[in-house]
């Protein structure tokens, strides 16, 4: 018999623009055939500026204090979560929500999202899954990217999806076992300048189109360590802090010249990381950065066929591939692929409060 879901998905990235929201309905006709989706309703909710602020700074709070942001995050999630109920009319099966990443050092045997899922529920009232990461750490993984598995099923069609949030990520949705990794900073590095030069981001990339090249920056940037490891690899909010945002301030005078710079560096790495060609799917905030999508296309060539899908999936994909980890938790099957985080073995990931809504009942 045909099955569908419905299921909200939630995303609170590092670059902090907001918390996505992505209503989701998923289909297939069997238990033995892929996924198929539609994202029925959409919206980034705006964090409100202390709330951001908080967020932006948890790794330097103390235990108490970022407890208290948590319940402010929850509380605005929360209500934000009732409002798209409202205003479609109905209610999904349950929340896929990220939480928001506060620490994540694998390597250490931890990730760290606030969020709770218990409180979420009971605020929202409707089945919450969560903590999607740490499973994956106990079996000796990255706990991170987790997109790919989702982008395995539904995005088949593709040779690469790409996802340009604040950390930069690749999959290679087609073969056998799905893989993919972290390539490295985007959003959260042109933010940091932008920020200085009192803007959220730098719309359309117009500010880096006007500056010019730094090549000594650009040689620090592109000698990053981290770009020669091996994958699996995922990358931490606090390693793009310690690493890459001080190679950037001796040349925060010419703000324009780093913003140049760093779409010229992220440009580069993201063409290394693809060999050979074919179709490939953008999203994220970077997608809309036509300056950095122009330096992309300069450096991949005619050998891939860039595709931005529509306004929703490219703005919408992650939070679309949470609601499918979530969905994919409910039915008990698979969601977190080994040959993606270097575990010892696949995982039905994450945390479920409340009752699971698709527990077949005697």
């Amino acid at each position: 018999m045909p099955q569908s879901f419905e299921i909200l998905g939630l995303m609170s990235g590092s670059s902090l623009d907001g918390l996505d929201l992505a209503w989701c309905r998923f289909y297939r006709t069997s238990e033995e055939t892929p996924f198929s989706y539609e994202i029925m309703a959409a919206e980034c909710r705006p964090f409100p500026q202390s709330l951001k602020d908080k967020l932006a700074h948890c790794r330097e709070m103390t235990a108490i204090q970022l407890i208290e942001a948590e319940v402010e995050f929850l509380g605005f999630s929360a209500a934000a979560i009732k409002d798209l109920c409202k205003a479609t009319g109905h209610f999904p099966l349950a929340v896929a929500s990220h939480g928001h990443t506060v620490f994540h050092d694998p390597s250490a045997g931890y990730s760290v999202q606030i969020g709770n899922g218990g409180i979420l529920s009971g605020l929202c009232g409707l089945p919450v899954v969560c903590d999607f990461r740490t499973l994956d750490v106990g079996l000796g993984g990255q706990g991170a990217p987790l997109v790919p598995g989702a982008e395995a099923e539904l995005f088949s069609e593709y040779d690469a999806c790409l996802n340009l949030g604040g950390i930069c990520n690749i999959s290679f949705p087609k073969g056998a076992n799905a893989r993919g990794f972290d390539i490295g900073p985007c959003n959260q590095l042109l933010n940091f300048v932008s920020l200085r030069m009192g803007f959220e981001y730098d719309s359309g990339g117009r500010f880096a189109a006007s500056g010019n090249l730094i090549p000594e920056l650009l040689h620090a940037l592109d000698a990053v360590p981290y770009y020669k490891l091996p994958f699996p690899k995922s990358l931490s909010n606090e390693s793009v802090a310690e690493i890459w945002l001080p190679l950037l301030q001796p040349w925060m005078e010419n703000p324009c010249d780093v913003l140049h710079t760093l779409c010229q560096h992220i440009a580069t790495k993201i063409a290394d990381a693809l060999q050979l060609g074919g179709r490939l799917l953008v999203s994220g905030g970077g997608a809309f950065n036509s300056f950095l999508m122009e330096q992309l296309s300069k450096k991949l060539g005619a050998a891939w066929q860039i595709e931005l899908g529509d306004e929703k999936l490219s703005g919408f994909k992650e939070a679309l591939c949470f609601a499918w980890l979530g969905l994919k938790r409910l039915l008990e099957e698979e969601n977190v692929p080994a040959s993606v985080t270097g575990a010892r073995q696949n995982s039905v990931s994450g945390a479920l409060y409340g009752a699971n809504p698709l527990l077949k009942k005697p």
